[in-house]
This record gives structure tokens, C-alpha cells and sequence, in this order.
């Protein structure tokens, strides 16, 4: 049965948006418009032991949007892999729960990201390492749209092709903007599945803040049902779930004031 996603979303925005309140952070729409897909992804669809989350057979995850990092860290401590009140130290002086996340700081972070294009790039090799050990591990990496236009992601999807890497999946967080406009202007990729087809990928289109057809398309994936890697390209809205965030370009840099939280929580009321 289906959990309720909705809630653990909501639960998990509004984590998001008291973290980069308290902080004084930013990023908020690139981690709001990717919260569904980590919800599922943690409380659906990815295999680990809360009790041995360092267990190397376990599912991986890598944001490669490591931006989008307060998305991950209040996903980690909903799915309880670590403690809630951890995130009342995001983005403050001498903490673990730095803006971009570093490989080893918490369970399940299993990689440094923040440089775009380097999240797939850690995800085929390991998808491919987990292969040569016989690990029946899934690899899952969350990249955003615009992250897209660096070369390395197309170098390691023709990698990944080549080597029938089914082991991996990857998500495209499709909310058409990136930090200097929107994807069609700054360079325009048009059909991002067709993109990824071309390139040898067996690749589902969703609308990514549809929970049932993101626990479908990841679980379809999971299933490694063809001998191809697959690409979820999940159609999302930046700041999703915020009136004032939604869609706009500017919460990719501004932090929420305390009038901006009390407005979001009222509108993630529980």
C-alpha cells in the first residue's frame, strides 16, 4: 500500500524552508522542487538499514544538485538515518551540515557534490563498481536540468550506455530554470527524454510531483527489466509548494524572512 506521501512532502518542506530561515541560506526553489522525488525515493523506493546504513549492498544516492543539499539532509532525518535536531545546524559555523553536501558527514551521503556534472560521473562508477563486486546495490542520482548542459553528463551517459549499466537510474529534476534564467533561453534541450533515449537509455517521463508515478517510474528502474540504465525526466515547478517561491527565479539565491516562513508554514500546514 501506498504510503502518504503527501505528508512526509509536506513535513519535509517545511524542514526546508525553517533551515534556510535560520541560516540564512538559499536554494530554496531548487529544494522544493525536488522534495517529492527525495520523499519517495527515502520512504518508497530505496533499499537501507536504518541500523546499517554503511551496509555496501544497500541502494545509493548521490544530489548531484548539491545546492538543493537542505532537500537531502530533512529527507535523511525524516527516513530517521539521522537526528532531527541535526538540522537546526544547517549552514552555521563549524558544523556537519554544510550548504553542499561532503561525502561521509552523514549516513547515505555518499558523495561530495556541488560542482555540477560531477554527480553522474560518481554514479556510473559506482553503478559499474557495484557490478565487478557482484553487489546487487541500485545507484540513483537526482541532477537538475540545467545541470544538463555540462558535457560530462552526456560523456558518462554514453559510458553508462555502452556498459549497460541497468544497476543505474537517473533522475532529471525538470523545472525549467537554472541560476541565470530559464533552460529554453540560457540553452535550450528541448525533449530531455528524447535526449537521453538517443543516448541509449530506457527513459520514463513523469510528472515529477505525482507520487504514484514517481514510486512507479523508480520502481520500474529498480526492477532492471532491460539491460539499459534509465533516465526519469520529472517534469517539477521550482519552489513547489510555496505561492510565492513557485516558479520564480529569484529563490534560487533569496532567503526566506521571518514574515516569508510564517507564510510558507501557514501554506504547509499539517
Amino acid at each position: 500500500m501506498m504510503k502518504d506521501y503527501a505528508i512526509l512532502a509536506r513535513k519535509i518542506r517545511r524542514d526546508i524552508v525553517t533551515m534556510l530561515n535560520r541560516a540564512n541560506g538559499s536554494f530554496g526553489g531548487a529544494a522544493m522542487s525536488c522534495a517529492d522525488l527525495i520523499t519517495v525515493l527515502f520512504h518508497g523506493c530505496m533499499r537501507f538499514d536504518i541500523e546499517n546504513p554503511d551496509d555496501p549492498a544497500r541502494d545509493m544516492f548521490i544530489l548531484s544538485k548539491g545546492h538543493a543539499s537542505s532537500a537531502l539532509y530533512a529527507g535523511l532525518a525524516s527516513a530517521g538515518l539521522i537526528d532531527r535536531g541535526e538540522l537546526e545546524t544547517y549552514g552555521m559555523n563549524d558544523t556537519k551540515m554544510i550548504i553542499h553536501p561532503k561525502r561521509g558527514t552523514y549516513p547515505c551521503i555518499d558523495a561530495s557534490t556541488g560542482a555540477l556534472g560531477h554527480g553522474i560521473c560518481q554514479a556510473v562508477g559506482s553503478a559499474l563498481a557495484a557490478r565487478i563486486l557482484k553487489c546487487d546495490a541500485n545507484v540513483f542520482v537526482l541532477m537538475g536540468d540545467g545541470e544538463c548542459n555540462e558535457g560530462s553528463v552526456w560523456e558518462n551517459a554514453a559510458f553508462a550506455s555502452k556498459q549497460k549499466l541497468n544497476n543505474l537510474t537517473a533522475i532529471v529534476d525538470r523545472n525549467g530554470l537554472q541560476g541565470c534564467g530559464r533552460d529554453a533561453e540560457v540553452l535550450n534541450y528541448g525533449d530531455m527524454g528524447e535526449k537521453f533515449r538517443a543516448f541509449g537509455f530506457n527513459t520514463i517521463d513523469i510528472d515529477g510531483h505525482d507520487y504514484e508515478a514517481i514510486e512507479n517510474a523508480l520502481k520500474t528502474a529498480a526492477s532492471r527489466s532491460t539491460d539499459k540504465p534509465t533516465a526519469i525526466i520529472a517534469k517539477t515547478i521550482k519552489g513547489r509548494g510555496i505561492s510565492y517561491m513557485e516558479d520564480k527565479l529569484e529563490w534560487h539565491y533569496k532567503s526566506p524572512n521571518d514574515e516569508q516562513l510564517k507564510i510558507a508554514l501557514e501554506e504547509l500546514a499539517l
